[in-house]
């Protein structure tokens, strides 16, 4: 110790920093270091409740886009259900409707033809009458009464029967 003193090193003042160095630390750690260690253990905890927090919201947003997706698809498969029908009932609609124009549409071609043909009879019933009395005229004009009107009369329908065969 005599060498330490010879250098100007005290031990008692060694011991006396030793002694403030160990007090020093001892405050500190009370203090400092375990208030700091209590703050980063709660930090800790509160990084991985979040993070488990935020796995929990993960997995229930992953559940319920999933959710989501299938529900469309379902809507969609529904969708194209309903489209089907739809397209079915319109096609079924349409055929229906194409007969009852086609038959609407027979029978007034089957009126329509009708009145023609009664119309056509009227207008030969009044060209057949017209004719016979021309002719009956003509007939009467080139006979000058020597033959009776009656008998002229029956023999024009005659002809005009046997032209109409």
């Amino acid at each position: 110790m005599e060498a330490l003193e010879k250098l100007g090193i005290n031990p008692m003042s060694i011991l006396l920093y030793l002694i403030n160095l160990g007090s020093v630390l001892l405050v500190l750690t009370y203090l400092l270091y375990k208030p700091v260690l209590g703050f980063l253990d709660k930090r800790r905890k509160q990084i991985s409740d979040s993070i488990q927090e935020a796995e929990i919201l993960r997995d229930k947003f992953d559940s319920t886009l999933k959710t989501a997706e299938k529900e469309k698809k379902e809507i969609e498969i529904k969708f194209r259900e309903e489209m089907d029908k739809l397209k079915k009932f319109v096609d079924e609609r349409k055929s229906e409707l194409t007969k009852e124009m086609e038959l609407a549409r027979s029978e007034m071609l089957a009126k329509a033809q009708s009145e023609i043909d009664e119309k056509k009879a009227s207008i030969m019933k009044d060209a057949e009458a017209a004719t016979m009395i021309l002719i009956k005229k003509v007939i009467l004009e080139i006979v000058k009464n020597k033959v009776p009107e009656n008998v002229i009369q029956e023999s024009i329908k005659d002809a005009w029967q046997q032209y109409k065969k």
